[in-house]
């Protein structure tokens, strides 16, 4: 193969990659990766003012039990169901 035959099938191969886009699930899966590798790197965010103000306005009250988000409804994902069905 000469030069220019080589470089014209990178540049194809190349075109190609730019071409294909991945599914949601790859996605959400890079991104915990790189999400565990800046926590890894860096460790945890320091506590914001804004943050313990928040959390300081249930302080002395009970209305954040009232808030239960183990009731809610979280959803599952079509791949969870097949293995939830397949049980």
């Amino acid at each position: 193969m000469t030069e220019e035959e080589r470089i014209a099938v990178i540049a194809k191969a190349v075109e190609n990659s730019k071409s294909i886009t991945p599914s949601q699930s790859v996605e959400e899966f890079i991104s915990e990766i790189k999400t565990e590798q800046l926590v890894t790197e860096h460790g945890l965010l320091d506590v914001q003012e804004e943050d313990v103000a928040d959390e300081s306005q249930f302080l002395f009250t009970d209305v954040a039990e009232d808030v239960d988000e183990e009731d809610e409804d979280m959803g599952i994902s079509d791949e969870m169901k097949g293995v939830y069905n397949d049980c």
